[in-house]
């Protein structure tokens, strides 16, 4: 079987740094606070001249999460990048603050499907019965992100402009 490899990150706007996670962040298990490596998947120069090489280690943490549970709630996760440790051309590292890409979505949970959620609100009794009984009982999903998920970042200095 032939299995078609993960989409390049794509660069979203001018400003923006396409990365990659590292770590496997799980709705189930994610707690607030807890922390998640990324890194930069293609090499950029920043505005003030730094260059971030492809592979520079990103950092961040996890602003919210939310595990699946019943009545169909389905779990997310809110993730905030936070520094790159971008290595000096003379040797050491320096740390450039990010932030999430404000054209992202903020929150990422399990693609549903609209029918289910329309369906539930039928305005006739019997399939709004039914659909809200099935609700009531069927854990909703949960999300992981990984190795793999593509996201952007942007500096954090460029957030008193326009962004793209």
């Amino acid at each position: 079987m032939l299995v078609s490899p993960a989409p390049a990150p794509a660069k979203i706007c001018a400003d923006s740094i396409p990365a990659t996670m590292i770590d496997t962040v799980r709705s189930a298990t994610a707690r607030v606070g807890g922390t998640f490596r990324f890194k930069i998947a293609e090499t950029m120069t920043l505005e003030d001249g730094t260059t971030v090489e492809e592979g520079t280690l990103g950092y961040g943490l996890i602003r919210s999460a939310s595990a699946a549970g019943r009545h169909n709630h389905d779990g997310f996760l809110d993730l905030e990048p936070r520094y790159l440790m971008v290595t000096k051309p003379k040797g050491g590292v320096i740390r450039v603050e990010v932030a999430m890409d404000p054209t992202l979505p903020p929150v990422w949970s399990p693609a549903e499907l609209l029918i289910n959620k329309a369906a539930a609100h039928v305005p006739l009794p019997i399939p709004g019965i039914v659909m809200t009984g099935v609700n009531m009982v069927r854990w909703g999903r949960n999300i992981t992100l990984g190795p793999g998920f593509n996201f952007a970042v942007i500096p954090v200095g460029k957030l008193d402009g326009p962004i793209c």
